[in-house]
């Protein structure tokens, strides 16, 4: 995908001013449109296709989702430029290890246009036996079923994804905080010193940190209790004898204990590089 109009990132334009110590959430929107660009592909018995794949998202997501809480929608517009009626198809994907679900197709007479928005998408999935919850996230392949030769492809996509954020206030946000270019902060025996800061609206309580040292050992440390601003040195963890790059992985919060302000911001990857 190649983006080419404007991005208009708004969480800092309020819709409706949210008093934080009332209800602990403001909002704010968030605006994007990109342009798709074809992907034309060979098959084996030598036939070109000019495929459009779009990603889309819908619906309301959770604290503990991928995606910052917020309502997704996608709209997917579908246009015609040339002085002659054309053929598109769809296919739907959703979900890790699913077979791509066929769709339709439609004629769209000349310079006319057709949209697919959530609502479309979500019928499509759901008749093909998809269970669809409160989120939903994965792609539309359109095809330009015409002449994939690149002068002939007279198709064009569009996506506008909106996003009407929840911005939550009054929690605590523990996050790891990097001391040295790449994590590795070290004391005087070469042991790694991890630094976690609560840049959160409310105290943090005790929690757990975990430092997971790849193909080795996972070390969990006490967080203590953070103010809003504060930050604290955990215990130091060993790391492997011997010179070589050792890459771990620092998690805050690492049960999920703690209801944060994001919660997506928990861990960090480092890398030291031992030399005896």
């Amino acid at each position: 995908m190649k983006k080419i109009l404007f991005l208009l990132l708004l969480s800092v334009v309020l819709i409706r001013p949210a008093k934080a110590q009332d209800t602990g959430i403001g909002v704010g929107l968030s605006f994007d449109v990109e342009y798709i660009m074809p992907q034309r592909y060979r098959e084996p018995g030598g036939r070109t296709r000019a495929l459009f794949p779009v990603k889309y998202v819908c619906g309301e997501t959770q604290p503990t989702d991928r995606l910052v809480p917020g309502t997704y929608r996608t709209v997917i517009n579908v246009l015609n430029l040339s002085t002659f009626a054309t053929e598109v198809g769809w296919r739907f994907s959703s979900g890790f290890g699913r077979p791509g679900i066929v769709g339709a197709r439609a004629r769209i007479e000349r310079f006319g246009s057709f949209f697919m928005d959530c609502p479309f998408i979500i019928r499509n999935l759901q008749r093909a036996g998809v269970e669809v919850g409160s989120f939903i996230e994965g792609f539309v392949t359109i095809e330009d079923l015409n002449d994939a030769r690149t002068e002939r492809t007279p198709t064009r996509v569009a996506a506008t994804y909106s996003v009407l954020h929840k911005q939550v206030h009054n929690l605590p946000d523990l996050l790891p905080i990097q001391r040295e270019r790449t994590w590795c902060r070290l004391d005087n025996q070469g042991r790694l010193i991890v630094t976690i800061r609560n840049q959160g609206e409310a105290s943090a309580p005790l929690s757990i940190t975990r430092v997971a040292i790849d193909a080795g050992a996972s070390f969990s440390r006490i967080t203590p209790t953070l103010a809003p601003g504060s930050q604290a040195d955990l215990a130091p963890i060993p790391l492997p004898s011997g010179e070589g790059t050792v890459v771990f992985t620092i998690t805050a919060d690492a049960p999920a204990a703690i209801r944060e302000m994001n919660e997506t911001n928990n861990s960090a990857i480092g890398v030291c590089v031992l030399v005896e």
